[in-house]
């Protein structure tokens, strides 16, 4: 067992500054961990699991102010098994997104090739890249980016890719809701998305991984937290009003 010693009783469901009194999490895997502290969960960095991970040790995160308490348990996937839908939802609204439209984007061979090599040329990561079969949006982390950087690359990219609409989105932020439990519950989604919709929430982008284990939501960032504290509700107020 390795123990991460912090400033909180283990990692909670939810932001603090966000959700009032939010519950904390007992235990939760590797996986669930990376992708919660990827848009926001700050206990520790997630390249800091890597050595952990690789060695199928479990982490338990405590307080230094009180040791005494159980903390936060992080286990390999094998040793888990979810009590909860929902483990968390977080949120960061450091993005921003380019949106390209061009008829017949999907028979185009090379056309995100292009796109990734316009990045590349000018060091710039991109984080996700959704797409539908007319149009493309790629999400960009604003740590690497500025003004005049972006000039260049839509500059270029106009005059390579010449897609018929080219659009840069400042406002964008993403919202992650991550649990285990999600792979056996397939409304998931659906209850999501009509609770946003419900609160005039529209989302610009949704995306869900191959494990099933996260959905992503892009939105407005003047929407994001209302949408942490709509999600959280959800599936936590029966839980807390039965607790």
């Amino acid at each position: 067992m390795y123990e991460n010693f912090t400033d909180v009783n283990g990692i909670f469901a939810a932001n603090p500054h966000i959700v009032d009194n939010p519950q904390s999490i007992k235990k939760m895997t590797y996986r669930e961990m990376r992708e919660l502290s990827y848009a926001g969960f700050s206990v520790f960095h997630d390249e800091a699991l890597i050595p952990v991970i690789q060695g199928q040790i479990p982490i338990n995160v405590k307080n230094t102010h009180e040791p005494d308490q159980p903390g936060t348990i992080i286990v390999p996937e094998k040793d888990f098994v979810p009590d909860n839908i929902i483990t968390g939802v977080t949120s960061q609204k450091h993005f921003s997104a380019l949106y390209l439209h061009k008829y017949l984007l999907n028979k185009e061979a090379g056309f995100t090739l292009r796109i990734l090599q316009i990045l590349y040329k000018h060091n710039v990561p991109y984080e996700h890249m959704p797409s539908g079969i007319d149009d493309i949006t790629i999400i960009f982390n604003n740590d690497f980016l500025n003004d005049q950087l972006i000039d260049q690359i839509c500059n270029e990219i106009q005059a390579t890719i010449n897609p018929d609409q080219l659009e840069w989105i400042d406002d964008y932020a993403i919202i992650m809701v991550v649990g285990e439990g999600m792979k056996k519950y397939h409304v998931v989604s659906r209850q999501i998305l009509d609770s946003l919709g419900d609160h005039d929430i529209s989302p610009r982008m949704i995306n869900q991984g191959a494990s099933q284990i996260s959905m992503m939501i892009g939105t407005k960032k003047e929407k994001a937290d209302e949408a942490v504290k709509i999600i959280y509700h959800q599936f936590f107020a029966k839980e807390e009003n039965h607790g």
